[in-house]
């Protein structure tokens, strides 16, 4: 079986590994896609995390069943929510697989899970339909949070990026206005557009110190800041603001399906439309993690095809 192997700061391998009969509660998945994360990236730029995720945005079919697997079969179509799916099977406990309908697309399935984490983040910041939004960050983790606040009906969501592509894809896909941030500066256009009063809720959606300050000073008295970003470096911030506005900020790292699959049948939103890049698992580095490093004008979220 051939499996991406991590060794170390861009230096990944594919190469032939024992393939592995399934043990008591685990199921094996043929990976149908793979998607690309900014976690992944993150780690492939910088080094592993203490409880490494690189590979885990992970769909297939079941084709092999441990001993002890209750109510999944052969053949079942699911998600993977385990690391190593850069792979051509991945070994899964039975209570990390996410069932998916036999008539979803592949597509859509594999953004499943990134969408499912832009749902955690919403629900546990507790955005309210009526609430005006901003996010700073327009790759794959805020146009899953633009997608999900849509689906919700949000009505405003200003978005920034530094590229221009994932600019345009979030006003394609519903945000009432985008910036560049490095050209415009964030506070000072929220206030403007909001009257000085500032926004609800601000999310981050990057993993770095400006980006994180723009939200700080972008929310109104008493509003909320959603970090999901994953940071790699330590964020200077002065505090004042924060504590003299009363700000609530709120971290975010986990994921919530069922609320992913209920705006998936509003019929509101198509995930999938983020996918710019399909590569062969021989590709993964030169044509999967080399470009997103390289800040790529025309990639977004780029999936792997074992």
């Amino acid at each position: 079986m051939k499996k991406t192997i991590y060794y170390g700061i861009r230096n990944i391998r594919v190469e032939d590994v024992e393939d592995i009969a399934p043990r008591k509660g685990e199921v094996k998945v043929q990976i149908k896609y793979c998607g690309i994360c900014g976690s992944d990236l993150h780690e492939y730029l910088h080094g592993p995390f203490p409880e490494s995720p690189f590979g885990h945005e992970a769909c297939g079919t079941i084709v092999a069943l441990g001993p002890e697997v209750e109510n999944f079969k052969l053949g079942d179509r699911v998600c993977t929510l385990v690391p190593g799916a850069y792979a051509e099977t991945v070994n899964c406990p039975q209570d990390r697989l996410l069932k998916i309908p036999d008539d979803m697309d592949w597509k859509r399935a594999t953004v499943l899970e990134p969408l499912s984490g832009a749902a955690y983040a919403i629900d546990r910041g507790h955005v309210r339909p009526e609430d005006t939004v901003f996010i700073a960050g327009a790759g794959t983790v805020g146009l899953m949070l633009l997608m999900g606040l849509k689906a919700m009906g949000v009505e405003t969501v200003y978005m920034t990026d530094v590229l221009e592509n994932r600019r345009k894809k979030a006003e394609e896909l519903g945000a009432t206005m985008t910036w560049n941030p490095a050209e415009i500066k964030s506070p000072g256009k929220i206030r403007e557009l909001t009257k000085g009063r500032g926004v609800d809720v601000a999310i981050e959606a990057v993993g770095i110190e400006s980006t994180l300050k723009d939200c700080l000073a972008s929310v109104r008295y008493q509003g909320t800041v959603i970090v999901q970003g994953i940071f790699t470096e330590r964020a200077s911030v002065h505090m004042l603001g924060f504590v003299s506005r009363e700000t609530t900020m709120i971290g975010t790292n986990s994921i919530k399906p069922d609320l992913a699959m209920q705006w998936l049948a509003t019929g509101k939103i198509r995930p999938e439309s983020i996918i710019t890049d399909f590569i062969g698992l021989a590709d993964i580095a030169e044509k999967g993690f080399e470009v997103l490093a390289g800040k790529s004008q025309t990639a977004i979220k780029i999936v792997v095809e074992p």
